[in-house]
């Protein structure tokens, strides 16, 4: 994968779409954001904020008749957010039997023991 993480030709202009950082009002660096995935005109973009170290990803669409974006912060830093763009979802089922699992003592005991 010759072009993994590297920006496209037309990044800049697409970059402006996501100018600031959420979190911090900070002007972000186009240096610090790498595709993720890149498909046709529609990008995902991982960003970090140069100053609170903030995660963002944003979806990049380029059509003809303008440039959108939609971004999300998140915990995640780029190779996290590529070894998972793939991976199946977890169901709203999986979810609630992880959080009762969280809930149960027994269960929460069994964890820390089993960490040592």
């Amino acid at each position: 994968m010759d072009n993994f993480g590297k920006l496209p030709y037309f990044f800049d202009e697409e970059i402006k779409m996501v100018a600031y950082c959420p979190l911090c009002d900070s002007d972000l660096n186009p240096l610090k954001a790498r595709v993720v995935e890149g498909k046709n005109d529609l990008n995902l973009v991982h960003i970090q904020c140069h100053k609170c170290k903030s995660f963002m990803l944003a979806l990049i669409l380029k059509t003809a008749s303008g440039i959108s974006s939609l971004g999300l912060i998140t915990d995640l830093n780029f190779n996290d957010v590529y070894k998972f763009k793939d991976k199946a979802e977890i169901s709203a089922d999986e979810m609630i039997n992880i959080h009762k699992a969280l809930k149960n003592k027994d269960f929460a005991g069994q964890v820390i023991k089993n960490k040592d």
